[in-house]
């Protein structure tokens, strides 16, 4: 009985498997409260895969009256998932505007202006340097990008790491990281916790898998509250993976919801039933 707010469907993510309606009926096997659709856009992506990391943002909207149709009572809201780059913030923030989206999801795939999917020689670095440039790169996103709601996956760095303990924790740039958290908190945005980097670090054999409990306790010391669940699915056997075992964990620090949104306004859902 959750919202999964970070999904991805093979229309429009070109590195998606599902369709819409493997989506949609899969979430309703799950009896799930509601999913957000967050397609990729990644502006001026710096890799040739292929195929444009963008889509035609028009044609989404038409394609989501179908897709809501077929819904029927399942909410299906209608979401993107930005690319940042530094020059693209003022691009970003005016083509957000232009369309009625219920969710924007703002993420940093990228380290030294590669991904690190590809881009595997940046963990040639030392691993607290590598993790405290990414997250002062989080930080300038969040300071310099206005029109968003969600800071995707700011374990994103660690996920294909090949260090010995490649969890991203709070102690490794703590002054980096009360940046990020106070530029969040100072917008009112939501910080994601994405279980789709906790099912990588399970897969790849670890035993720290879950966000690291120094960043949230600080994240809500400083008052921060504002918590987003998303699966980043992009085949329909990942959706809500790990959500009870994460939201019960997020509910040891005081967290009560997961936050989702409809026309850009947050609401909240309980992260553990009620009595």
């Amino acid at each position: 009985m959750y919202t999964d707010n970070h999904n991805h469907t093979k229309h429009f993510s070109s590195d998606a498997k599902m369709s819409a309606h493997e989506l949609i009926d899969a979430c309703k096997a799950l009896n799930m409260r509601g999913v957000a659709v967050t397609e990729h856009y990644e502006g001026d992506y710096p890799h040739d895969i292929g195929e444009p990391q963008f889509f035609d943002i028009s044609v989404f909207f038409e394609k989501t009256k179908e897709w809501t149709e077929y819904a029927g009572d399942l909410p299906l809201y209608k979401g993107i998932e930005l690319g940042y780059q530094k020059h693209l913030c003022a691009f970003y923030d005016d083509l957000i505007a232009k369309y009625p989206f219920d969710s924007v999801i703002l993420s940093d795939h990228l380290f030294d202006g590669k991904d690190p999917y590809f881009f595997r020689q940046c963990y040639g670095e030392d691993m607290i340097y590598v993790y405290t440039r990414y997250i002062e790169e989080m930080s300038d996103m969040v300071e310099n990008c206005n029109n968003f709601d969600i800071v995707g996956h700011y374990d994103y760095i660690n996920r294909y790491a090949p260090y010995e303990h490649p969890q991203i924790k709070y102690s490794q740039c703590p002054e980096s990281f009360d940046r990020f958290l106070a530029a969040i908190i100072a917008k009112d945005k939501c910080l994601e916790i994405n279980t789709r980097s906790v099912d990588k670090m399970i897969k790849n054999g670890h035993s720290d898998v879950l966000p690291d409990q120094e960043i949230l306790s600080r994240y809500y010391e400083m008052g921060g509250r504002n918590i987003s669940l998303g699966s980043d699915s992009h085949s329909s056997d990942t959706l809500c993976v790990h959500f009870p075992k994460v939201a019960e964990y997020l509910a040891s620090f005081g967290f009560t919801e997961n936050s989702y949104y409809v026309g850009r306004k947050r609401y909240g859902e309980p992260l553990l039933p009620k009595n």
